[in-house]
């Protein structure tokens, strides 16, 4: 509430209770007059303490609500007139100050009222609205033993059972409802943390005993007014005495402000500073944080780090700065902020505490930082006088001792724990040849554990001196490495291992560094074989010499990209021998850890030059195909056009002549049909010429022996034909075929030969037959010269069989043919006949 407002409501107030008091004091109504006045004054009460509340405290809505019930109170003076209309809308209207003191002591202290608070102000207005409304329309006297009261003025009929009993309804709701307020609020104040019950308690109190003094006094008014109305007034008393309550509660903050003198005193004396502080504000549950600027973060007094201290639960956090300089929080219980200058002061007060507090939080977080540091590290550390004796160590030493039982080391010499029988004269002897300086050494040593295990310890000392330079300790920091020298072991095993596996592969093998070269024994047999190089010439050279330089480039990416810890994929490049040829490569880069854990990368790859020109051959061979395919249909086009097309269309116009001499001259069509038939069976037999160069018929019906036999009949030289009776595979047949009709025509067009042999061999152990065409012509026959062998070459390969040519200058020709069989062929018989019935 502003200033403006706050000082237009004492106005309004002002002049409401100037006209209260008027009607008091000139009214005379009996004994309800003393009761009126009391509630005249209870309202009084609560409008001056409500101001000076919302003076005090304009943030908390408490003090408004205060003077709220206040206002409303004067209402109920209005009883007190003598007219007959004031006098009933005081009666009816005059409970309405209820309603703003029933939100009133709910939402107290924080003013907001909580969950499921709302109804109940609903009913409290529905209460003192309905129920004197009611009993206004049927009692002419509304108040009991007023009988010089006025008439109300709401009266309908005079009905005094109807009205007793609208009474009696209103007591009952009103006992109702004030027991279920009257159970909410001991709930809650038994729920309470202990300073938040200092603060409530005594308004608890007063308004439960007047809530008890109004239904008691509601109830027996009905069957008694005398006893009800006494009742009724110790019960505004007793309401009269809530802002007192409140007004105690602000004087309880001024009074304990007043006791920070003993919190200076409790300091003085030692006492613990949680527990002085707790004692001043009145709150045990109170926590403390110190801020560490070391670790940027919030400890306990123990050094412990903490979450952020919000606040959270019952507790709200004040923070307390010292100099300008932030250095703990109070966690104190929520009640307290309306206690925002006790705090405060609490705080400024013990500044100085918190600041020594706080450094020795930090101080003893350092040490349990360092403390954990040393106990967790896997490092061996130890102390040791001057005499040898342990005297102080982490927990890596137990460990390392196999001894868990720290009184057993502690005081003994250091070499009776770390040094085997057989080896401690001499190290006694070093040590003491070491004093008084004890200058710093390294060395390892093995030795025998408490349990029976072989260790390696790496050792390093220093001297430990004080501020005389004398040295007072000696500080022995060692590395247990017998794990890593098992896997040193381990690793050469396995490296040994590899490189005999590496020098029986027939793969390529290279190590080298980051830098692509390659290191010691970086190379297996193979590659030093393969490429003309030795060990000694490889190491420390570049790998990227022996790349062609336009793959360079590509190679130091790959080598890099895995020495970045990247898997490459496999590529191919063209590596160089010690004669500059150039073999091609399919290789893969591979990070990898050598004998001593250093990163190196794995070049592993194998030789397809071969295979790469066996691919060149094979699309050389395709496109060969292709071109003959393209010939052959091409000189199909053309003797189909100049031979046989030719006669049928002779033969077409011959019919056509005869059609027209058929009825003129009989004879001359005569001779024209007989020469058209003579045609005709020129015509038929170039087409079968053209269908047996094409794909013989006997080959299809009977098998390649029967084929062999009828070629060799056209053949102008003797030719001797060895094959076999059984049946192979169509594709099979065919290959043998050709090879020994192109090869025989080669004999018969170049060979200048007088006798030739056809042999078909059937290799079990191969899966293959063997076809050979052999002749004693003058030789130097040429696949390449367009002889038709490289036609036949290409078909056979096509099969997965080989094609080789023996023809040495007068020493005849010699043409081999391995085609693989594949399974074994039905037995002729089988399907054969079908297949000839169905080409037939």
């Amino acid at each position: 509430m502003t200033r403006r407002r706050l000082a237009a409501a004492v106005v309004l107030g002002a002049a409401l209770y100037a006209g209260a008091l008027y009607l008091v004091f000139t009214a005379d109504l009996g004994e309800p007059r003393a009761l009126i006045a009391m509630v005249t004054v209870a309202g009084l009460i609560f409008t001056v303490t409500g101001t000076v509340a919302a003076v005090r405290r304009p943030d908390n809505r408490t003090g408004v609500q205060m003077l709220t019930v206040g206002l409303l109170w004067s209402i109920g003076a209005l009883q007190m007139a003598n007219a007959s209309l004031p006098f009933t809308l005081g009666y009816v209207f005059g409970g309405v100050a209820f309603v703003a003191f029933a939100h009133l002591i709910l939402s107290y202290p924080t003013g907001r009222l909580r969950h499921g608070d709302e109804w109940i102000v609903w009913a409290v207005l529905a209460l003192v609205t309905v129920g004197p409304l009611a009993v206004s329309l049927v009692d002419p006297s509304p108040i009991p033993g007023c009988d010089d009261c006025p008439e109300s003025a709401f009266l309908i009929a005079d009905r005094p059972r109807l009205a007793q009993a609208a009474g009696v309804a209103l007591a009952l709701t009103a006992a109702a409802l004030s027991a279920f307020v009257f159970v909410r609020l001991v709930r809650r104040y038994r729920a309470a943390t202990p300073p938040l019950r200092r603060v409530i308690g005594p308004v608890y109190l007063f308004t439960l005993a007047a809530l008890v003094g109004l239904v008691a006094s509601s109830l027996v008014a009905t069957v008694d007014a005398e006893a009800g109305y006494v009742l009724e007034f110790a019960s505004l008393a007793f309401l009269a005495l809530m802002p007192v309550a409140f007004l105690a509660g602000i004087l309880r903050t001024r009074l304990a402000r007043a006791g920070i003198a003993d919190l200076v005193i409790a300091l003085g004396d030692g006492s613990p500073l949680r527990d002085a502080v707790a004692d001043a504000l009145g709150d045990p549950s109170l926590d403390l944080a110190y801020w560490s600027d070391q670790r940027q973060a919030w400890v306990d007094e123990e050094g412990q780090t903490l979450r952020e201290p919000i606040a959270r639960g019952a507790n709200t956090a004040t923070f307390v700065e010292h100099g300008g300089k932030r250095v703990a929080a109070l966690l104190h219980d929520r009640s307290l902020t309306d206690q925002r200058e006790l705090v405060d002061a609490v705080a400024a007060t013990a500044s100085l505490a918190f600041e020594k507090e706080r450094l020795q939080a930090e101080l003893r977080a350092q040490y349990l930082f360092l403390q954990t540091i040393i106990n967790t590290a896997p490092s061996l550390l130890s102390v040791v006088d001057t005499e040898g004796r342990i005297r102080n160590f982490n927990r890596a030493v137990e460990v390392a001792s196999g001894i868990d039982d720290r009184n057993r080391i502690e005081g003994r010499y250091f070499w009776e724990i770390f040094i085997d029988p057989d080896e401690r004269e001499e190290m006694i002897q070093r040590f003491r040849d070491a004093a008084p300086d004890y200058p710093p050494s390294e060395y390892e040593n093995v030795f025998t554990d408490a349990r029976g295990n072989e260790r390696v310890i790496a050792w390093k000392t220093a001297p430990l001196v004080d501020q005389n330079g004398d040295v007072v300790r000696i500080i022995a920091g060692g590395i247990d490495i017998t794990d890593r020298k098992r896997r040193e072991v381990e690793l050469q095993r396995q490296w040994n291992f590899a490189s005999t596996v590496a020098d029986t592969i027939p793969s390529f093998i290279v190590v080298t560094d980051h830098e692509a070269v390659v290191v010691q024994h970086g190379a297996n047999r193979a590659f030093c074989d393969a490429f003309g190089r030795t060990l000694e010439e490889l190491e420390g050279s570049s790998f990227l010499e022996l790349v062609a330089r336009d793959d360079e480039f590509a190679a130091l990416m790959a080598i890099a990209g895995a020495a970045n810890g990247v898997p490459q994929a496999e590529r191919e490049s063209r590596w160089l021998t010690r004669d500059g040829r150039e073999r091609t490569v399919a290789w893969t880069a591979t990070p990898i850890l050598d004998q001593w854990g250093v990163p190196r990368v794995l070049l592993s790859g194998a030789d397809v030059t071969e295979r790469k020109r066996q691919e060149a051959e094979i699309r050389a061979s395709r496109s060969r195909i292709v071109a003959a395919t393209d010939a052959a249909r091409r000189r199909l086009e053309r003797n189909l056009h100049d031979g046989a097309q030719q006669r049928l269309a002779a033969l077409s116009l011959s019919l056509r002549l005869a059609e027209a001499k058929l009825l003129v001259d009989a004879e001359q069509a005569g001779e024209i049909l007989v020469a058209a038939r003579t045609e005709l069976a020129e015509a038929l037999e170039e087409l079968r010429e053209l269908a047996r160069g094409l794909h013989p018929n006997v080959l299809t019906d009977r098998g390649l022996g029967p084929a062999l036999e009828a070629l060799v009949l056209r053949s102008p030289i003797p030719v001797e034909v060895d094959v076999p009776d059984e049946r192979f595979p169509p594709a099979i047949e065919a290959a043998a075929y050709y090879v020994a009709a192109e090869a025989l025509a080669n004999v018969a067009k170049y060979a200048d030969a007088t006798f030739a042999q056809v042999h078909v061999v059937e290799d079990e152990e191969e899966a293959a037959i063997v076809v050979e065409v052999v002749d004693d012509g003058i030789g130097g026959a040429d696949p390449g010269r367009g002889s038709g062998l490289e036609g036949l070459e290409d078909r056979v390969e096509t099969l997965d069989g080989t094609f080789t040519v023996e023809s040495p200058p007068g020493g005849g020709t010699r043409v081999r043919a391995t085609i693989p069989t594949g399974p074994r062929p039905l037995p002729l018989g089988a399907g054969s006949e079908d297949r000839t019935g169905e080409g037939r």
